[in-house]
């Protein structure tokens, strides 16, 4: 299906096979895929946490608020995600995990709890060394796909509206961000009241007379017997004797200061998603807004919507359409109107002819583009939206 002329600007050349396929052969080295890095820290972390020593509390090192270990936590959990989603907050996450894994957890651990630690450095070396591969296989996708342009740039056609993509990700991250930090005022509020009583209160020893799930039924002064909470009874044997602080109606064990575990439940639950949708927005807007920043390449190609909603996007000389180049999702339509009208949604049917097509911006992964291309009957419909640009998937390589 040919695209009116009036719809291709002046300079536009076509993506040659040749070139299209050592843009496709830049990809990430197969090393690099997301699913190894994702098993190597999954594995390494079971191995460290199944052989690290069970902390046990007393009133020499109570246990309490562990925050380094929240962050701990909440980084490891936060890689895996990002990694599988091939995010650049890996370039941040990794190294600040293998730091704090190296600092806390090396230094002081038994023989088997430290090789296992050091596997988790090394598999969270992977990621970052997967994602700075990504990054750079990235740059030599847009510098092969400019020099493919020319040195011909083109502003956006005018009928494409303002892309505002990333908007709601980022309002919907910077207020979980904002929960998050909520959460931590909250759980810092409760540690300092904590402290505050117990300043003021009575140290009294009392014999352990029975053990409950979260409690302990303790005799104070040899004769008053009452119930504290207690994280972890298990430590605490009937018939031993723990120290108690009281003050008027409130306990609690010397050994077990105020444990903010719900507020920094809370801090992870809403602090991940918060930073993942709003570093999604911020890429998303910046990569949009680079679109209409300035004028960018323009490449003739071939094009098809397929019946599982994606754009393939074929070689402008590829006119069997047999291999396509790469594929694009979240991708809408908007119809160009013409005199008087305004520019309206155009639900794109599946054509299985091939569609001449204009793509502007440097294509690469997870990059940003402009589809310029022709509907049924014929006149210019600008697709517009994010363009996942996996090299060849979903097809076999075919040994390209």
């Amino acid at each position: 299906m040919p695209i009116p002329s009036a719809s291709v600007p002046a300079g536009a050349v076509g993506w040659s096979s040749g070139d299209a396929w050592e843009w496709v052969r830049a990809r990430p080295a197969g090393w690099a895929r997301p699913l190894w890095a994702v098993l190597a820290v999954l594995a390494s972390l079971v191995w460290a946490f199944a052989v690290e020593p069970v902390p046990v509390c007393s009133e020499a090192v109570p246990c309490g608020p562990d925050w380094g270990g929240m962050a701990q936590l909440g980084l490891a959990v936060g890689l895996v995600y990002w990694t599988a989603r091939g995010s650049d907050l890996v370039l941040v996450a990794a190294p600040l995990l293998a730091v704090s894994v190296g600092l806390t957890e090396v230094p002081g651990a038994d023989a088997a709890s430290a090789v296992a630690n050091l596997g988790v450095i090394a598999a969270v070396g992977l990621c970052w060394a997967g994602a700075r591969e990504r990054v750079a296989a990235r740059r030599r996708q847009r510098e092969l796909a400019l020099r493919a342009a020319g040195e011909a740039r083109h502003p956006l056609p005018a009928s494409v509206m303002p892309l505002r993509r990333g908007t709601v990700l980022i309002a919907v991250g910077a207020t979980l961000c904002g929960l998050a930090v909520w959460a931590v005022g909250m759980g810092l509020g409760g540690i300092r009241a904590d402290e505050r009583r117990a300043d003021a209160a009575v140290a009294v020893e009392a014999e352990v007379v029975a053990r409950h799930d979260l409690s302990l039924r303790v005799r104070l002064d040899g004769t008053r017997t009452v119930t504290v909470d207690a994280l972890f009874p298990e430590h605490y044997p009937v018939g031993g004797t723990v120290t108690v602080l009281e003050d008027g109606t409130w306990r609690r064990l010397v050994a077990e200061p105020y444990d903010a575990f719900d507020w920094q439940l809370l801090v992870l639950v809403a602090g991940l998603p918060g930073l993942s949708l709003l570093g999604s927005g911020l890429l998303a807007r910046r990569r949009a807004v680079a679109l209409r920043r300035a004028p960018v390449p323009a490449l003739r190609v071939l094009e098809r919507l397929g019946e599982d909603g994606l754009v393939r996007v074929y070689a402008a000389d590829d006119v069997a359409g047999s291999d396509p180049v790469l594929v694009c999702d979240r991708v809408f339509a908007v119809r160009v109107a013409g005199p008087g009208e305004s520019v309206v949604a155009d639900p794109r049917a599946v054509e299985p002819r091939l569609r001449e097509a204009v793509l502007f911006g440097a294509p690469h992964d997870g990059g940003e583009l402009v589809l310029v291309t022709t509907g049924a009957p014929p006149h210019p419909v600008r697709v517009r939206g994010h363009a996942r640009a996996r090299a060849g998937a979903p097809v076999p390589w075919g040994g390209r």
